[in-house]
């Protein structure tokens, strides 16, 4: 028995829902009872039942994608911020694919302070310790483009289900994007006017996570910007 609605806002301790529940991130159970351990809307699908946090900072997962900025070097790779409270350490072989001769072949070639990365999360210990890896295709240093910043909870939301806001944001807005897991979002194109409007879709988006509606007002508001450039 459901006792909140699909979307509905929740605070920690509230009563979900009674039965055989499914529960992932943001609920927990007691006894036959399911309640929210946070501040966050109901996600409510089938028999599985979670809490979306409204705010919270990134806490990294084995296998996700995320941006990266190197703030330090050490003998064989970088310090990573992940825009979390726990930093990324990318050894010069998982940038590069291969071994690398550490007193042959000086690694600030290929990285330096203030760079930024994409990334992905190869291992987690107990220790809160993050290795990363950057060596597909799609990975590692970036060039050009711009950097946006939002609140790591919200990135489900500038996705979309089945990718569907990230396909407006790139088909309608004319631009590329990449994504991160940690609240980071690269943004390229040719048009700046086009670049800024999807920005500030991210941002409406970061606003407005919670509304429903919400893709067809960034497509109308990207549409709007599209056909006064003369497209």
């Amino acid at each position: 028995m459901l006792h909140v609605q699909n979307r509905e806002l929740v605070m920690p301790g509230q009563l979900l829902a009674e039965g055989g529940y499914i529960i992932n991130e943001g609920a927990f159970r007691e006894g036959g009872r399911v309640y929210a351990s946070v501040v966050g809307l109901a996600d409510i699908h089938g028999q599985k039942i979670r809490v979306i946090p409204l705010r919270g900072r990134y806490i990294p997962k084995h296998g996700d994608i995320v941006i990266g900025v190197v703030i330090d070097t050490h003998y064989s790779g970088w310090i990573l911020d992940l825009n979390s409270p726990y930093v990324g350490n990318l050894f010069v072989s998982d940038l590069l694919r291969r071994k690398v001769d550490l007193v042959r072949e000086d690694i600030g070639q290929y990285l330096g302070i203030g760079d930024v990365v994409v990334a992905k999360i190869k291992d987690v210990n107990e220790l809160m310790r993050v290795q990363l890896e950057a060596g597909e295709p799609s990975m590692g240093r970036v060039a050009g483009g711009k950097l946006v910043e939002v609140v790591p909870t919200k990135v489900p939301r500038i996705i979309g289900r089945k990718g569907s806001m990230l396909n407006v944001l790139q088909s309608v807005g004319g631009c590329r994007l990449t994504v991160g897991q940690n609240g980071r979002v690269m943004i390229w194109g040719d048009d700046p006017r086009r670049v800024n409007a999807v920005i500030e879709a991210l941002l409406m988006i970061e606003r407005e996570a919670h509304t429903s509606g919400l893709t067809d007002r960034v497509r109308l508001m990207l549409e709007k910007v599209k056909s006064e450039g003369g497209e």
